[in-house]
C-alpha cells in the first residue's frame, strides 16, 4: 500500500492536473495500468528518453504495480537516464551511492543533478558537504 501512495504522490508531482497529464505513459500509470507504463517508458528509454530510462528504474527499484523489484536493474536504468541528463535519475544514482560509501561519486552525480534543476539533488549536496566539513575521515578536498 505505501508502494502504491509513494508511486501516487511521484505520478501527481509530474503531472500538470490533478489526475490528468500530457505523458500517455504516465497516465496509464495514473490509470492503474502498470505494467502497460512500463513497457512504455521502456520502449521511450530504448529511444533515448532519459526521463524514461529514470521512470523504469523507479518502477524496477521500487517493485510497482507487479513488476519485479530489481535494484541492480534499477541501478542501471537510472544511469541511462542520468546519461541521458534525467536530472531525477542522477539524483537517486547519487543517493545511492552516498549510501555506498563512494563519496566523490556521489558528490559528482548529486552535482550534476543540481545542474539540471533537481532541489533535491542541491540539498543532499548541500548536507554530504556540511556533513564532511564537520565529520569527515577524508580532506575537504577529497570532496570539493
Amino acid at each position: 500500500m505505501k508502494k502504491l501512495l509513494l508511486l501516487v504522490a511521484v505520478v501527481f508531482a509530474f503531472s500538470s492536473n490533478h489526475g490528468q497529464t500530457k505523458d500517455p505513459a504516465l497516465q496509464e500509470a495514473l490509470n492503474g495500468n502498470y505494467k502497460k507504463a512500463f513497457s512504455m517508458f521502456k520502449n521511450r528509454c530504448e529511444e533515448k528518453d532519459g526521463y524514461a530510462c529514470g521512470m523504469v528504474g523507479y518502477f524496477l527499484d521500487k517493485g510497482i504495480g507487479g513488476i519485479e523489484k530489481n535494484h541492480q536493474t534499477a541501478i542501471n536504468y537510472y544511469k541511462k537516464g542520468c546519461e541521458l541528463n534525467d536530472a531525477d535519475s542522477c539524483t537517486l544514482l547519487g543517493y545511492n551511492e552516498y549510501k555506498k560509501g563512494n563519496l566523490k561519486e556521489a558528490k559528482k552525480l548529486l552535482k550534476k543533478a543540481c545542474n539540471l534543476g533537481n532541489k533535491d539533488a542541491c540539498n543532499y549536496l548541500g548536507k554530504l558537504w556540511k556533513k564532511f566539513w564537520s565529520y569527515a575521515p577524508v580532506t575537504v578536498a577529497e570532496v570539493s
